[in-house]
């Protein structure tokens, strides 16, 4: 082809030089190739977005997690209530171990307390034995005390025997008051060591008087001579009977204890001047009527009642 034929690209073309004007112009063409580029772009981009949902929403579907994000919220949940189960289990292997240890200390505890119960049933075992011990010794101390009471209640009858026999000395005395006394009125009795004269009052005192008569003062003289042979203590006691004291005496002795008082004085001091018995060995006591021998019912009973007992008391029993 000749080379005037061809335009050469370099030459321009006059604007609207004998071309149509439906024929695009060399730059329109390329702006509509860079828009159509651009919108081809982002159709593309547009089909990628939309695949990309529908490959998610595919997802989803497959996954049970589709329909609007309500899968994608059961997620959420589920992942919570997995982190809330994993705090409970780690709250829950804390109280598992706290309970361990409280097992083990409780364990501690009993195994000391069942030392503990093993000491008290030794101990126990213990107390019971010595109970027993101590009943035993109870039984023998009882047994013992029933031996010696019995040994104390023989020694007591042997004492008694031996007392109930009279010394040598004191059998000489009884034979001689008996003799001396032996044409009065007089009683003489023995009781263990003791040994009593009785003697009626009116043999020593006129009624109703305390002054010895010439016959008592001869009978005390009798008495205190026999007491002069012995070391014996001599106790006068003076009784009377339930009559009361005359009038014309109650001046004197206003009643039977002052009367029997005086009595037993009189004969203390007769002993003491007539026979020298000591004042050491010499007691004189009243009683009145307050211990009769016999009923004061009778003039017979009354004359009993009225006496005056002499007794004599080794000196080694008082």
């Amino acid at each position: 082809m000749p080379e005037s034929s061809t335009p050469s690209p370099a030459t321009p073309l006059a604007k609207g030089a004998g071309l149509p004007s439906a024929l695009p112009s060399p730059g329109n063409a390329l702006a509509k190739s860079a828009a159509s580029g651009a919108v081809k772009t982002v159709a593309s981009s547009a089909v990628t977005v939309v695949a990309w949902k529908t490959a998610a929403l595919a997802t989803a579907a497959v996954l049970g997690l589709g329909g609007g994000g309500y899968y994608f919220n059961r997620d959420l949940q589920s992942r919570s209530q997995l982190t809330e189960t994993q705090q409970r289990a780690t709250a829950l292997e804390s109280r598992l171990k706290e309970a361990d240890s409280a097992a083990e200390l409780a364990r501690a505890q009993l195994e000391q307390l069942k030392g503990q119960l093993e000491k008290g049933k030794k101990t126990s075992l213990e107390l019971e034995q010595a109970r027993a011990e101590l009943a035993r010794l109870k039984d023998l101390s009882d047994s013992e005390k029933k031996v010696l009471e019995k040994k104390l209640a023989d020694q007591q009858i042997q004492m008694e025997k031996i007392q109930s026999v009279p010394a040598p000395d004191d059998v000489k005395l009884e034979e001689s008051l008996k003799k001396e006394l032996a044409d009065k009125d007089v009683q003489i009795s023995r009781l263990k060591d003791q040994l009593k004269i009785t003697v009626a009052s009116e043999i020593l005192f006129p009624s109703g008087s305390a002054e010895l008569s010439q016959e008592g003062v001869d009978v005390l003289r009798k008495v205190a001579k026999a007491a002069n042979k012995t070391q014996d203590e001599v106790k006068v006691e003076g009784h009377t009977d339930t009559d009361p004291i005359a009038p014309v005496l109650a001046q004197y002795y206003p009643t039977n204890w002052e009367l029997s008082t005086a009595r037993a004085a009189v004969a203390v001091r007769t002993l003491e001047a007539t026979g020298m018995v000591p004042a050491a060995r010499l007691s004189a006591v009243g009683y009145g009527d307050s211990r009769p021998v016999s009923p004061n019912d009778t003039p017979v009973g009354k004359a009993k009642n009225r006496r005056v007992e002499i007794i004599f008391t080794p000196a080694k029993s008082r």
